[in-house]
């Protein structure tokens, strides 16, 4: 028999040791910086290895958790050191000039190349160490990785299971522009609405649909009591709500007159003729937004009439009060206007807990005003 403090000490010792197997971890990817790309290719071809190119740069979180904690697990870190040559691009002139080469402009980006230096895949931003090693493998697998794909898009294929792929891989890519135009052809004008209702498509526009005035869009506002029953309400409304929502940030915070937009009109009208519970809520920052660029008295005053008849309230209102405040105090040249978003930033500083946060803001106020008196 094993006496009681051997068995405690046993027991200790064997949760050590699993503790060690779960979470040390004592290897990582092997990533030199910003070597020149002649230097990699020539090691990659010698070894006969892939190229993984890592573009980010210290300041980057995303970029520094990829690092810290997924290029430090032992299997990944094993897949990839027995795969590729690897480099961390993160300053200096190599990484200039290699962005514009594979067209990178944000980061952190993960460009997979064979020995010749050519654009097999691409991955962009943060993602968990199964998606990694997901993304890793399709990387390799030449019959489906970005480029194969890109290949059989040119080539005609327009089957929907391969649409509906080549959309993640796109979207995996960061490549947005070619996404959504293959979205359109999913969604192209002789779509049949009804197919929205079939779990494959519902999950293609759920993930992908990023306008609430789109064909499909529409349909699924309109039909939303349908698609209640069959992916319940909340997902619905929630698909909804980060639609219309992704817009309003667009049209408030955009640098461009939101009236010359047909996609603006279309939401301020769909808005305009719905009982949708949070359309009075969007409105009051939609209907505003006719005027910016273009009339900033007319802007103030659509502002103060929504506060006049007590539309936002609570802390609802002193977000409403501090957003436009800010729109006009970042975009407008007018004084008058200018004076509007000070009535109000002094209007949240009489109910907010903690007027330190928004003093700020009225100082950035003041400061436009006397520059524009000069």
């Amino acid at each position: 028999m094993i006496p009681r403090m051997t068995k405690r000490w046993l027991l200790l010792l064997l949760t050590a040791c699993l503790l060690t197997g779960a979470y040390g971890q004592n290897r990582s990817v092997n990533l030199p910086k910003n070597i020149p790309l002649p230097d990699v290719l020539k090691k990659a071809k010698k070894q006969k290895k892939f190229v993984l190119l890592d573009f980010g740069s210290p300041r980057c979180s995303p970029c520094l958790f990829i690092k810290n904690h997924i290029f430090t697990i032992d299997s990944i870190a094993d897949f990839i050191n027995e795969r590729f040559v690897s480099v961390d691009y993160t300053e200096g002139p190599e990484k200039k000039r290699l962005s514009k080469i594979y067209g990178v402009y944000t980061e952190p980006v993960l460009l997979i190349c064979d020995a010749q230096g050519k654009l097999m895949h691409r991955m962009e931003g943060k993602c968990t160490p199964g998606e990694m090693m997901s993304r890793l493998r399709q990387g390799l697998d030449v019959k489906n990785n970005l480029i194969a794909q890109d290949a059989k898009y040119a080539n005609g294929n327009r089957e929907a299971e391969f649409l509906i792929s080549y959309i993640e891989t796109l979207h995996i890519a960061g490549l947005r522009a070619q996404r959504d135009s293959v979205l359109r052809n999913i969604f192209s004008p002789t779509f049949d609405m009804e197919t929205l209702k079939t779990p494959e498509y519902w999950n293609v526009f759920l993930r992908y649909n990023e306008s609430p005035v789109s064909r499909e869009g529409c349909y699924v506002f309109s039909h939303r009591e349908e698609f209640y029953k069959l992916f319940g309400e909340k997902v619905v409304n929630g698909k909804i709500d980060n639609m219309f929502n992704g817009k309003l940030r667009t049209y408030t915070y955009g640098q461009t007159p939101p009236i010359e937009s047909k996609e603006y009109r279309d939401i301020l009208t769909c808005l305009q003729n719905t009982d949708y519970p949070k359309s009075t809520e969007w409105l009051i920052y939609l209907m505003p937004a006719q005027y910016k660029f273009k009339d900033w008295m007319s802007m103030v005053k659509a502002i103060d009439h929504a506060l006049d008849f007590n539309i936002p309230k609570g802390k609802a209102k002193e977000t409403y009060m501090i957003m436009m405040s800010r729109q006009i105090c970042w975009y407008s040249d007018c004084h008058e206007a200018l004076t509007y978003a000070l009535k109000w930033i002094d209007r949240v500083l009489e109910t907010t807990a903690d007027p330190s946060k928004i003093q700020s803001e009225r100082e950035q106020i003041i400061q436009k005003m006397n520059e524009l008196k000069q």
